[in-house]
């Protein structure tokens, strides 16, 4: 493996934190398949619709705190909370594992969120 799967998660969820949608895209291999709770499996271009989205609900973007980073072969798990400031006041705080799928280029073949969904419909679909 030429490259760090886990830097590469991390560079990753530092795009998603501060919303960088574009810059997100491009660490997604053509064809990758996302997997988020209660939307099943997606293309990447839908997650940046998500995303960009919930733009106007957060303060500073999605604040994570990573706890831990586990690497098995091409694959990275990353565990980490979120507590985001909200623009009508209050928080988003929930807990995630990413679960990262990388090609051999080095690009996100596969990425799947394990979160609860009740934090997020209630922050960003009221």
């Amino acid at each position: 493996m030429t490259f760090d799967p886990r830097q590469t998660a991390l560079d990753y969820l530092e795009c998603v934190r501060n919303l960088e949608t574009e810059a997100m895209l491009t660490r997604f291999a053509e064809g990758a398949k996302v997997w988020l709770p209660g939307q099943g499996w997606i293309d990447a271009e839908a997650l940046t619709v998500l995303l960009d989205g919930a733009r106007s609900r957060l303060v500073d973007g999605i604040r994570f705190e990573h706890v831990d980073v586990l690497l098995v072969d091409n694959r990275v798990v990353v565990m980490t909370e979120c507590d985001s400031p909200l623009v009508g006041g209050g928080s988003y705080v929930n807990h995630f594992c990413f679960v990262f799928t990388f090609d051999e280029a080095g690009l996100i073949a596969e990425m799947r969120e394990y979160t609860d969904s009740a934090p997020a419909i209630a922050a960003f679909h009221t």
